[in-house]
């Protein structure tokens, strides 16, 4: 059975917490390759993702938003819905939000491309550090 939720672990305010990924639709999907289309080769996505424009680029983060829950005491709750915040406590945390959106780009084309052309080399890939980016490193799931 394929699988269409993931849940990754990001430190936040120094304690962890877990948050769950829903991998797009097919639709979103082909959109976010149709973005992704004019990325060169040696360019990494967080480098892709600066030269977006505002629209293209609120878009995708809001769509990737709408595929992510975090889990709080009282149970998973989505971080946005229909562009709005629903925990708004990463409203102001871009560093979360762009990772967010990144784990969510990667695993949704997943497999796509091959053998991860989409990621960074696997030497950059330990610690889940982005190449191209000052973000903070990403723990491994």
């Amino acid at each position: 059975m394929r699988e269409i939720t993931k849940t990754i672990t990001f430190t936040v305010d120094c304690r962890p917490m877990d948050f769950r990924l829903t991998k797009l639709d097919a639709f979103s999907g082909v959109s976010l390759l149709r973005m992704l289309s004019g990325m060169q080769k040696e360019d990494s996505v967080t480098g892709f993702l600066t030269h977006l424009p505002d629209a293209d680029l609120r878009s995708l983060m809001v769509t990737c938003l709408q595929h992510s829950e975090v889990l709080l005491p009282a149970g998973w709750i989505p971080v946005m819905t229909r562009g709005e915040w629903s925990y708004p406590e990463l409203e102001h945390d871009t560093a979360v939000c762009l990772k967010l959106c990144i784990e969510e780009v990667f695993w949704t084309l997943e497999g796509f491309f091959g053998e991860g052309d989409l990621r960074p080399p696997p030497a950059a890939e330990e610690g889940r550090q982005i190449v191209g980016s000052s973000l903070p490193e990403i723990p491994a799931s």
